[in-house]
């Protein structure tokens, strides 16, 4: 099974980012959605989700899909996933690295069913660049990296063979 369309892979990205999030935080209410038509702060908006930084008000993106983990007197987290029907290009990379650098969520994630670019393999792999990856540094903590990976399409999975950053799932 091949995706026509970048769009075609949502739902089953959607799927798989639920049970992430729900085996992590078991006591959370877990929502996540294709958020790749409409501004994440509009979403947050009309949703009123709550627990967020102040400056949610100005996160202008649209995330392809973003998962929300609602907990009980502690802040929203957030996770992103930006899915690609094309091979992962640095260009790709940018996009959900600027998310993230502005957001700041706890998981991020690059995805493709076509894999990395030899550039940006190359880069990743050979030259070890994996710090381009870096989007938050907290003091005494390992820094958030973004997780890209090849999607699986049979598995409607990561292909665990194919994880460049990131901490383990």
């Amino acid at each position: 099974m091949k995706y026509n369309h970048e769009k075609d892979m949502y739902s089953d990205v959607c799927k798989w980012l639920h049970q992430i999030l729900e085996s992590r935080f078991r006591d959370s209410k877990i929502e996540v959605h294709n958020l790749s038509e409409i501004h994440l702060a509009r979403f947050i908006s009309r949703q009123k989700i709550e627990n967020l930084p102040p400056e949610w008000i100005t996160w202008d993106i649209k995330v392809d899909v973003v998962g929300f983990v609602l907990r009980v007197n502690k802040p929203t987290l957030l996770a992103f996933v930006e899915c690609k029907n094309s091979q992962l290009t640095l260009a790709h990379l940018s996009q959900i690295l600027g998310y993230s650098r502005i957001v700041l969520p706890f998981l991020s994630f690059l995805l493709s069913p076509l894999g990395l670019s030899s550039s940006l393999s190359s880069l990743l792999q050979e030259y070890r660049r994996t710090d381009i990856l870096e989007y938050y540094w907290e003091k005494g903590m390992i820094p958030r990296k973004i997780i890209v990976s090849k999607w699986n399409v049979e598995s409607c999975n990561i292909d665990r063979n194919n994880i460049i950053g990131g901490s383990s799932l």
